[in-house]
Order: C-alpha cells, then structure tokens, then sequence
C-alpha cells in the first residue's frame, strides 16, 4: 500500500503541479519579453543621445556660420556705404566748387 500511497502523491502533485509550473513558464516569457524590450529600449536611448549629440554640434555650428555671415554681410555693407558716402561727399564738393567759382564772377 505504501507504493500505492507514494503514486497517488505523486499523481495529486503533478496535478497540482502542472498549473503553477504554466504559470512559471508565462512568467519566464513575460520577464524574457520585458528583457528584450528593455535592452531595445537602451539601444534606442543610446540613438537618441547620439542623436542629440550630433544636433548639438550642427547647433554650435551654425551659430558660428550664422555669426561669421553676419559679420561679413556687415562688413559688406558698410563698404558700400563709406563707397557711396565717398562718392557722394566728391560730388558735393564738385557742387560746393562750382557754387563758390559762379559767386567770384
């Protein structure tokens, strides 16, 4: 009897068993999944923080292109207006000469 006893423990534990071991095996599954979407999670951070590495340096770098134009353009532009400013005081003067030669006659 005691051998019979030992199979019917043995049969009632698998059977109860059987339920939480399934359980298990979800479990594992879902830590496994979790796991895996945790580590694509990491790698897609790393992207994003090389990523953002990148924007920052085009960042500095077209501020600097942006403030070298500004000063050249500025540049440029008062060029023009010490030209014009130039051009303009000669023919003033020119005026001024020809005015100043009419009021001597």
């Amino acid at each position: 009897m005691n051998n019979e006893l030992i199979e019917a423990l043995r049969s009632i534990l698998k059977e109860e068993l059987i339920p939480i071991n399934k359980r298990f095996d979800i479990i594992e599954r879902d830590f496994n999944d979790l796991k895996t979407g945790q580590e694509k999670f990491q790698r897609d951070l790393n992207g994003v923080k090389t990523g953002l590495n990148e924007l920052k340096i085009g960042q500095e770098k077209l501020q600097k292109n942006l403030i070298e134009s500004l000063g050249a353009y500025t540049e440029k532009i008062a060029e023009h207006v010490d030209h014009k400013t130039e051009a303009l005081n000669k023919r003033v003067f020119a005026v001024e000469t020809e005015i100043q030669r009419l009021t001597r006659q």
